[in-house]
This record gives C-alpha cells, sequence and structure tokens, in this order.
C-alpha cells in the first residue's frame, strides 16, 4: 500500500531524534526510504520530476505543514528541528 503523508509523521519525528534533534528534508528522504518498505506505487517516477512519488510525500511535510501545524517540529532552513512537544510525545507514546 503506498504511503500516506499521516504515515510519515512518526518516522520523520524518530529521524529528527536519532539525528541529535534536527534533519534536512534530503537527510529525511535518505532515511526514509532505507528505513520503510516502499511499494512499487511509492518508488514511480513523477511526470514531469527527477523524483518518486514519496520523496514528494516527505517534502510535503514541509509544504503542507504537517509537523509544524502539531507543534511536533519547526521548520528551519532547509529541513526540520524536533520541539520539546515532539519530543514528549515520542517518548509517551513509546517511540524513543
Amino acid at each position: 500500500m503506498p504511503l500516506s503523508e499521516n504515515q510519515l509523521v512518526v518516522p520523520a519525528l524518530i529521524a529528527m531524534y536519532k539525528a541529535g534533534g534536527s534533519i534536512q528534508t534530503t537527510d529525511l528522504i535518505i532515511t526514509i526510504a532505507s528505513e520503510l518498505t516502499l511499494d512499487d506505487v511509492d518508488l514511480q517516477p513523477l511526470l514531469n520530476r527527477n523524483d518518486e512519488k514519496y520523496t514528494q510525500i516527505v517534502r510535503n511535510l514541509k509544504s503542507h505543514k504537517t509537523l509544524s501545524d502539531l507543534n511536533y517540529a519547526i521548520e528551519i532552513d532547509g529541513g526540520f528541528r524536533l520541539t520539546n512537544i515532539g519530543e514528549k510525545w515520542l517518548r509517551e507514546n513509546g517511540f524513543i
């Protein structure tokens, strides 16, 4: 089943935590690809773009303000920084 933006919230927060609190979007794309099972739809090239569908979904976390609207992360130049609220949420839910 193809990835959804909501399915990337927890892996993105964990990636930030493991990276010392912040991560660049390009590094997050690499982390997602290495830690999640991507299907053929996720790996499908986007029309008129030089990337795959899953990379656009990762970038949508920023453009749609998914993580910042939840107050789990703030946007930084080129990526995200985990907030105290985001780290607390990870701890309370047993992810770290």
